[in-house]
C-alpha cells in the first residue's frame, strides 16, 4: 500500500504491505485449527492411535510459529520523504537507520526480470549508493511507487524500456 503526501517543501511516500488479516483474524484461525487438529487426534486416539498427538501438538505448533512469522512481516513500513536537496529513506525494521541521498544525483531504477520470473526490483541509486526500497511490496504496488516517485520530479531509468 502506498500514501502519498505533498507538504509544503517536501513529500512523503508511506510504504506499507498488504495486510488481509490482522493479528486477531489470524489467532482465530489458529484457534480454528487447532480444534480440528485436535478433534482428528482425538478421534484417532480412541481407536489406539494415541501416538497422533504430538504430531498434532507439532503441526499446530509449526503453524502458530508460521503465522506469527508471516504476520509480524505485514507489520513493516518504510518511508521515503523527498525534500529540494534531499531524500531520506526509514524503514521501521530493527537495525534501520535513515538513509540519506542528494536528490540531484538520484534516479529512481527499475530492474525487471526478462522473462518477468521475480517481482521488479526499485531502487533509489545515487552514485555507488544503491537503495532499494518497496522490496514487501506486490507487483502493482512497485509499478505504482516507481510511477510516483517520477511524478514528483526524480529522473527514472528503467531496464525493460520496451515492457508496459
Amino acid at each position: 500500500m502506498i500514501k502519498v503526501k505533498h507538504q509544503g517543501k517536501y513529500s512523503l511516500i508511506e510504504l506499507k504491505p498488504n495486510r488481509s488479516a490482522d493479528w486477531i483474524h489470524n489467532k482465530w484461525l489458529m484457534l480454528a485449527m487447532a480444534i480440528v487438529a485436535f478433534t482428528i487426534a482425538s478421534a484417532w486416539a480412541l481407536f489406539g492411535l494415541w501416538v497422533v498427538f504430538p504430531f498434532a501438538g507439532i503441526e499446530i505448533g509449526l503453524l502458530c510459529y508460521l503465522v506469527y512469522r508471516v504476520s509480524h512481516q505485514t507489520y513493516r513500513k518504510e518511508t521515503i520523504a523527498i525534500e529540494q536537496t534531499h531524500i531520506h529513506i526509514q524503514s521501521n525494521q530493527r537495525q534501520s537507520m535513515c538513509i540519506s541521498l542528494l536528490r540531484e544525483d538520484t534516479h529512481v531504477e527499475l530492474a525487471e526480470s526478462p522473462l518477468d520470473w521475480y517481482l521488479p526490483q526499485v531502487k533509489l541509486v545515487s552514485g555507488d549508493n544503491s537503495v532499494a526500497i518497496g522490496e514487501f511490496l506486490n507487483q502493482s504496488d512497485r509499478h505504482q511507487l516507481y510511477e510516483e516517485i517520477k511524478k514528483l520530479g526524480i529522473p527514472a531509468w528503467r531496464h525493460h524500456w520496451w515492457k508496459h
